[in-house]
């Protein structure tokens, strides 16, 4: 086939031709897979999550925006939720959620608090769950090529941060 593709770039064959007589034969091959194939079916994974509706356990699915949790008891219960990546840091404006890692409509990484909507709490740069020495405001997580810096968004103190800590 390939031989054949190069003689029709050089205008030696009729590209119609070589087609033609190429899919006879892949139209009967492909006929008979098509018999032959099964139909696949794709086992849910297991989650440790009970459902809050019906005490079923959850099970991952994959949808258009990612994987979350749905109910193993569809269709009976509808149940879903999102899994949620949590980053070990208090809200630093309620004090009461905790900051977790979400991904907004076009796929970018922010953090928020679970609290949401009662806590408003949102950064672009991931809290490293410190306080600013200077302003005691906390600090935030900003890379660049050099590796992974400590930087206070209020008053603009820096602090590098060792290689050890780097994730």
């Amino acid at each position: 086939m390939e031989d054949d593709l190069d003689h029709i770039e050089e205008g030696k064959v009729d590209w119609v031709k070589v087609l033609s007589s190429f899919y006879k034969s892949f139209e009967k091959r492909l006929e008979v897979a098509e018999d032959e194939m099964k139909e696949v079916e794709i086992q849910d994974e297991v989650s440790d999550e009970v459902c809050d509706k019906c005490g079923r356990p959850m099970v991952y699915k994959m949808g258009r925006f990612g994987k979350f949790l749905a109910c193993s008891g569809f269709p009976d219960c509808r149940n879903t939720k999102p899994i949620v990546k949590e980053i070990g840091v208090a809200c630093p404006q309620c004090h009461e959620g905790r900051v977790i890692e979400r991904r907004s409509k076009k796929g970018r990484i922010f953090y928020g608090c679970d609290r949401y909507p009662a806590c408003e709490y949102v950064s672009w740069d991931k809290p490293a769950g410190k306080p600013c020495p200077t302003c005691e405001t906390m600090l935030v997580e900003k890379r660049n090529r050099s590796g992974t810096r400590l930087q206070c968004p209020q008053c603009g103190y820096t602090e590098e941060l060792p290689d050890s800590e780097q994730a």
